[in-house]
């Protein structure tokens, strides 16, 4: 389950009954995007910081827009540690952090560790009791770690494995940090071992990626703080050094110890998912000034790129301390409809504040490349493929909607399913003015076929679809 983290203090409150302020959230090192997507009705577990377990689970109330702005409730909370459910199924306290305090405390590894040895002992002497084998979790690589590792051992150890196995072609570039650290370096951590960076000389993996960027290992980029690396240097002397220290472990560590990205069954890739900005008429001055046509597409390091380098052109200082030219002023902050009264205008802004107005002042077009069909652009952010299951008259049917986004032509895709599923179709007209989208509409309940149909023949997992 998906989580949100907490302070302790903070805890007391919600095991009192309080549904979760968005405020009293932790946002993850990587900012917002480290929510993952946040929808309304979620279900979501609290857990507080420093603490593995969870202390409560409960729905969203709120949707992604909302979640970023982290004002009001966005939690309702349904089950808590010492509720009447808990005390009904064994007063269970899963580790020394949970105690008759009004909060839950931060548990250190080495009680976590304690805690869990002492379940498996428990464990081990109840199968000897009634002749049944303990179950066992299965190392991660089948390996031990060194007994004075750190957690910075740790992360140069699970980073070079990543770049070595999971990772090891630049096909999956660029990643995000938040998806290397949790999908490619905790899995592949040695037995007995927790990575957490927060306990790292660094705290945070954006940190940590740095460090690399700086020994020029790596590249990264980033945007409004989250970092993705772009580029990996696997013959650097960074990596050769890692692979000497570590040596003795690597040894003993199978061909692939983290999961590779999830390939189509039909051996296509996945769509590939671009964001590209286009300048509103607010910037036409600098992107000509520039020598950039307006009506082009760019990415968003383009785009800032575009930005900063005429801030440097105008001699407007750094991004430490950018000084106000009135080109910025009517490209990032004035508008339309004119100035208020007694309107002050800021005279020195950081680079922070330059990105944020940038992105208010571009449009935002999605690109998504299928296999077999080709890129096709359109504005605004990225659309699944919306399928809903319901009846109409006597029958049940199935509406396919949104195949336009992905290069997908309704009615030759209605030909092709006709003929592959054996059924009924039809194609209706999208409401609204001027709207040039269909709707394919499908006779029975065929969302479990289409979904394999659209994987093997475009490469379109179920990542890309939404079911409802």
């Amino acid at each position: 389950m998906q989580e949100l983290t907490i302070h302790p203090p903070v805890s007391k409150f919600v095991l009192n009954g309080a549904d979760l302020m968005l405020p009293g959230v932790l946002v993850p090192a990587n900012g917002v995007v480290g929510f993952g997507t946040v929808t309304k009705g979620q279900p979501r577990c609290i857990k507080i910081d420093g603490n593995p377990y969870a202390i409560a689970v409960g729905r969203m109330l709120v949707n992604q827009t909302q979640m970023e702005k982290l004002k009001g409730k966005g939690m309702e909370v349904l089950h808590v540690y010492k509720d009447g459910l808990w005390a009904q199924c064994g007063k269970v306290k899963p580790n020394a952090g949970f105690t008759e305090e009004e909060e839950v405390a931060p548990c250190s590894e080495s009680e976590w560790n304690k805690d869990n040895k002492e379940l498996q002992e428990s464990a081990t002497k109840d199968a000897a009791e009634t002749g049944d084998k303990p179950a066992e979790e299965k190392p991660s690589g089948g390996m031990q770690a060194a007994a004075d590792w750190t957690q910075d051992d740790l992360l140069d150890f699970t980073f070079l494995q990543a770049m070595k196995q999971s990772l090891a072609d630049d096909k999956a570039l660029p990643i995000e940090a938040s998806e290397l650290y949790e999908k490619h370096m905790k899995p592949a951590r040695p037995e007995g071992t927790t990575l957490d960076v927060k306990k790292s000389s660094h705290k945070q993996i954006g940190k940590f990626l740095n460090a690399m960027r700086k020994s020029k290992a790596i590249d990264v980029t980033e945007k409004k703080g989250v970092i993705h690396v772009s580029k990996v240097d696997r013959n650097h002397k960074v990596f050769a050094a890692l692979e000497t220290k570590f040596a003795d472990e690597i040894a003993v560590v199978p061909a692939a110890v983290a999961p590779a990205a999830p390939a189509a069954t039909g051996g296509l890739p996945p769509p590939k998912v671009t964001a590209l900005w286009k300048p509103s008429h607010y910037l036409e001055a600098i992107w000509k000034a520039m020598g950039k046509k307006k009506d082009d597409l760019f990415s968003w390091d383009e785009a800032r790129s575009i930005v900063f380098n005429y801030i440097e052109q105008e001699n407007l200082g750094k991004d430490g301390s950018i000084k106000m030219n009135e080109g910025l002023l009517e490209a990032l902050w004035k508008t339309a409809s004119g100035q208020k009264k007694d309107q002050k205008w800021p005279e020195e802004v950081d680079a922070e504040q330059v990105e944020e107005k940038l992105e208010d002042r571009l449009q935002r077009y999605t690109t998504i490349d299928v296999a077999g069909v080709g890129p096709t652009t359109r504005k605004g952010p990225p659309l699944n493929i919306a399928i809903s299951l319901s009846r109409k008259g006597a029958h049940n049917v199935t509406r396919i909607c949104n195949l336009e986004a992905y290069g997908l032509d309704p009615e030759a895709l209605g030909d092709e399913l006709k003929r592959k599923l054996n059924c009924t179709v039809y194609i209706e007209e999208m409401p609204g003015k001027n709207v040039k989208e269909k709707m394919l509409q499908l006779q029975g309940h065929v969302d479990q076929e289409l979904g394999q149909f659209l994987e093997q023949r475009y490469g379109i997992t179920k990542k890309f679809l939404e079911v409802k």
